[in-house]
């Protein structure tokens, strides 16, 4: 038998989103938790994200008057992913996240608004829509936390205006470009931040959260307001199995190895092996490297190992939350360029001057492109550039250098100009300093600015969709994400195959159940988040495609723990009532049903 230095009845191992939903969804049902994370601050992936939900047919867009439907929701996902998820998977998000959502509305401090404009990524396909399923995280007073604020992870910096202060998708979108309403919403939003001074000095950070810092915010509100012990720098070590079942953890905390007794089981929640090279290498396409992530640098894949060694099932391990990078000097994550391939004057190439795939596309499937490409050349040098010209410069953001209008080219740092940003006359000495042939550039941008000029792309079909158009410039015609890359002098910046996080990992069932390869659950063990295998396959529907599967689990594993623990607990009861007292006890339970 064994021995315990502490018990609880779940144990919830990662301090993200699902970890955090299964933390206080259990509570709310009686149950005894203890969260532990690995790292000296709460919130992983999820608090350096953009906070984005995607819930079809969501409350939030009824309020603002947006038609959807679960059956339609349903068609989108099994449309786009293509089979590979079977339907009761997908119809369990589909029904059990309105559920989570409205449950969290009423009992935490979680807001969401639906973005009337954020549209799914594939809108056009069957069951999409072109608004509404994404929602943003309501901005959160992090003075609410006290000196809980300085546990929790800070956003990723690219999403800091300035490197001062955060703002909503919502609000990110309407920024874009330079007119008028732009730089009056910055002197607003900058005069708020001055305001804000005192709470700073106090804090030590602005307190105004927004993005995934007002989800982990207000999470954390709800977790300490509970009262669950959240244990830092606590990180698993091994899982404690007795005749099949998961009844335990042994954890190294403030220096000591402890063993805590997990009466309903182990929720795995920790993140993905972004971080970790050995299990990426292993894994996952060529070329690939852990400082392409943007992910949290906590994300070793630990939990997934621990699951794969006590009998789990993995799937989807080649997979990730794709999106194409750039690698700022010095920066301890990789750049997303979620906004920059979209805008016009501008395209990318590959170490052959070539264009290869639609660079405004749904950014998972960008990278997709860039390995298609690496498959298509057989290169053993890939190397992939986004190059655009002196009107891209002046209005639009290249990484962490601002538009040209407000950081002209003699005000960008000297380790961004050696290290970031290639710069040169003409095309051809462009082509020499990427080391692409000079030819094969200029034809390329020749037939793209005679396309641009059409509107129209062929080759790529760049511009077509409305997720394609939503962060393009109206002001560009006849087609706001294209615009002809001709004005000297030229740019470019390397970019490459990177993530958000990746998205294989342990294969549950509809509660979050984590199974074995021949389908049966592993009793007392649970998973949510990108621990385990992604209930969207390989693809991605929408912003918040990851965060509102990662709530979803979290909070049905939370569930399941406690439901299976009751049932065990009745089915040993049930063992030792002699017969008489089994069919009295049968009896009890019907009477109750019917009076229920």
């Amino acid at each position: 038998m064994a021995r315990w230095d502490r018990s609880v009845d779940l144990l919830v191992v990662g301090s993200g989103g699902a970890g955090m939903a299964a933390a206080i969804r259990a509570h709310d049902l009686g149950d005894e938790v203890l969260l532990i994370e690995r790292s000296d601050l709460f919130g992983g992936n999820t608090a350096m994200s953009g906070g984005v939900c995607w819930v079809a047919n969501n409350a939030s867009m009824r309020k603002a008057g947006l038609s959807d439907s679960n059956e339609d929701g349903l068609l989108y996902l099994k449309t786009i992913t293509r089979g590979e998820v079977p339907e009761h998977r997908l119809r369990t998000y589909i029904e059990q996240s309105q559920r989570m959502l409205a449950y969290f509305e009423e009992h935490t401090l979680v807001r969401y608004d639906a973005l009337e404009k954020y549209t799914d990524y594939y809108a056009e396909q069957p069951g999409g829509r072109t608004g509404g399923r994404s929602m943003d995280p309501r901005p959160f007073d992090g003075a609410k936390l006290r000196e809980a604020l300085m546990w929790l992870r800070r956003p990723h910096t690219q999403s800091q205006i300035l490197g001062k202060f955060g703002i909503t998708a919502r609000q990110a979108q309407a920024a874009l470009g330079l007119g008028f309403k732009t730089m009056a919403f910055m002197a607003w939003q900058m005069f708020l931040y001055l305001l804000r001074y005192p709470k700073r000095k106090r804090w030590g950070r602005d307190t105004r959260l927004t993005a995934g810092n007002a989800l982990m915010g207000r999470m954390l509100r709800s977790l300490l307001d509970r009262g669950i012990e959240a244990q830092r720098e606590a990180a698993l070590t091994e899982l404690v199995i007795e005749d099949g079942r998961v009844v335990g953890a042994v954890i190294e905390h403030a220096g000591k190895r402890t063993r805590i007794e997990a009466r309903h089981g182990v929720m795995l929640a920790a993140g993905g092996f972004s971080r970790n090279r050995e299990m990426r290498q292993r894994y996952q396409r060529k070329p690939i490297e852990t400082d392409w992530t943007a992910g949290c640098p906590t994300n070793l894949g630990d939990a997934i190992r621990l699951g794969m060694e006590a009998g789990a099932a993995v799937d989807l391990m080649d997979e990730a939350w794709w999106t194409p990078v750039s690698l700022v000097p010095k920066a301890s994550s990789a750049w997303v360029l979620v906004v920059e391939k979209s805008l016009p004057h501008g395209l990318f190439v590959n170490q052959e001057g070539r264009r290869f795939t639609n660079e405004a596309a749904p950014y998972i499937d960008v990278v997709n492109g860039m390995y298609d490409d690496v498959a298509r050349t057989g290169s053993d040098d890939p190397r992939w550039y986004h190059v655009f010209d002196a009107t891209y410069r002046a209005s639009s953001i290249a990484g962490p250098i601002a538009p040209g209008k407000v950081m002209p080219d003699s005000r960008i740092g000297r380790r961004l100009k050696s290290d970031y940003l290639f710069k040169a006359e003409s095309l051809e000495a462009l082509a020499a300093k990427i080391d692409v042939p000079a030819r094969a550039l200029r034809e390329t941008i020749t037939r793209f600015n005679e396309q641009a000029k059409r509107g129209y792309d062929p080759d790529f079909h760049r511009g077509e969709t409305a997720q394609d158009r939503y962060y393009g410039d109206p002001r560009v015609k006849p087609n706001c994400a294209l615009g002809a890359v001709e004005t000297g002098p030229f740019y470019a910046v390397r970019i490459y195959p990177g993530d958000l996080g990746t998205k294989g990992g342990l294969v549950t069932d509809d509660d979050a159940r984590v199974l074995t390869p021949s389908g049966a659950p592993i009793p007392g063990l649970y998973a949510a988040g990108n621990t385990t295998a992604s209930v969207m396959g390989r693809t991605y529907p929408g912003a918040g495609g990851t965060i509102g599967p990662a709530l979803t689990f979290g909070f049905l594993g939370a569930e399941a723990a406690h439901s299976d623990a009751v049932a065990a607990h009745d089915d040993a009861a049930d063992r030792e009532a002699g017969p008489d007292d089994k069919a009295v006890h049968e009896r009890g339970d019907a009477e109750s049903n019917a009076v229920a």
